[in-house]
């Protein structure tokens, strides 16, 4: 038998899991380490009337985290292909979450009334701290709605029998991993787009000019990137057949410098964002949207249409192509390949 809640509600778009069974006895927690590796040489040709530059590209990333599931053995994959069968998943998974919450504070039962549960997630509330921009804090919230929802919604033995059944799906199999506070994690990004050629700058765009633009960065990361890096993966891991799934792969755009000469004079230095050309950032996360193992390496030549430099305004036509490279991998702590060094950044432990 399927068991789903009643309306409950439609719920904050924060990326965490999806529908779970309820395990037999508390199971440990498990951390797995996700990397990848990302090359890019391209070339590409701009021109608009007598305006045409050559541009060309270098780019690597090197990306180490680690990601925890909570060892539970989940009925529904969080990134299941079909788009509804997940949206239906993802808020039952909530109040499932803040159900059992709400149990844990009020003696291994649910509350009788939704007053009582109101009193009870207050109690909740209270017990961690204020959210800001913790992630985690912020699930927790989410969580804590849900429950009410739902207890506003169904009665308590369709409570009880929706917390006691396995999920939409009969067979326990996925386990989900997250980030989590103080995770290690590792960033390293070169990136390197030089620009030659003839450029009119002027309104009527008649006053050609030589121009060259240079654009750099070897970098550990942004602030914001070493920050909330765990943040940013979902993988899902199938062991009944083995699958991976990752909701995106995050490619870090750490600033670089800017550097432009016109007509032979430099301009000043500037420095701006770095972002992977979206033909690789498309391509990449598709690889990795569903896996059969937990590793493996590709090589493409993709096509490069939009302008190396980020500037749409130039109009004109924008045409080349890039070498990629890419491996990845999501294995068990003891069974994680070592990659290059980098700097390892932790994040401050937050406590609920």
């Amino acid at each position: 038998m399927r068991h789903r809640l009643i309306a409950t509600a439609a719920l904050s778009c924060l990326a965490t899991p999806l529908l779970a069974a309820a395990p037999p006895a508390a199971p440990k927690p498990i951390e797995r380490v996700f990397e990848f590796r990302l090359t890019v040489d391209g070339q590409q040709h701009w021109k608009n009337g007598p305006q045409a530059t050559e541009a060309t590209t270098r780019q690597e990333y090197v990306v180490r985290t680690q990601l925890r599931s909570d060892g539970v053995l989940y009925s529904d994959n969080l990134l299941d292909a079909d788009q509804d069968l997940r949206l239906e998943i993802k808020p039952q998974y909530y109040a499932r979450k803040g159900l059992n919450a709400l149990k844990a504070l009020n003696g291994g039962q649910l509350p009788e009334s939704s007053e009582a549960a109101e009193a009870l997630a207050e109690r909740y509330q209270k017990a961690g701290v204020t959210c800001f921009d913790s992630f985690e804090c912020n699930n927790r919230a989410v969580e804590r709605l849900a429950a009410l929802n739902a207890l506003k919604s169904n009665t308590r033995q369709e409570l009880e029998e929706f917390l006691a059944a396995p999920g939409i799906a009969d067979v326990p199999r996925y386990l989900y991993f997250f980030g989590y506070a103080n995770c290690p994690i590792s960033i390293r990004v070169k990136y390197d787009v030089q620009v030659k050629g003839i450029r009119a700058f002027d309104r009527k765009k008649e006053k050609l000019e030589p121009y060259a633009l240079s654009r750099s960065a070897d970098t550990t990361g942004s602030d914001d990137d070493r920050k909330t890096l765990c943040e940013k993966y979902i993988v899902t891991v199938d062991t009944l057949k083995g699958g991976v799934d990752v909701e995106n792969l995050f490619l870090p755009s750490p600033p670089g410098t800017s550097t432009m000469s016109r007509s032979g004079l430099a301009m000043p230095t500037e420095t701006v964002p770095l972002p992977p050309p979206f033909e690789v950032l498309n391509w990449t996360s598709e690889k990795l949207r569903s896996t059969p193992t937990d590793s493996f390496k590709a090589a493409v030549t993709l096509p490069l249409k939009a302008p190396l430099d980020g500037d749409f305004t130039v109009q004109g036509l924008s045409d080349g192509s890039a070498k990629v490279s890419f491996s990845w991998s999501f294995k068990p702590l003891a069974a994680a390949a070592a990659l290059p060094p980098a700097v390892e950044q932790g994040r401050k432990p937050v406590t609920h």
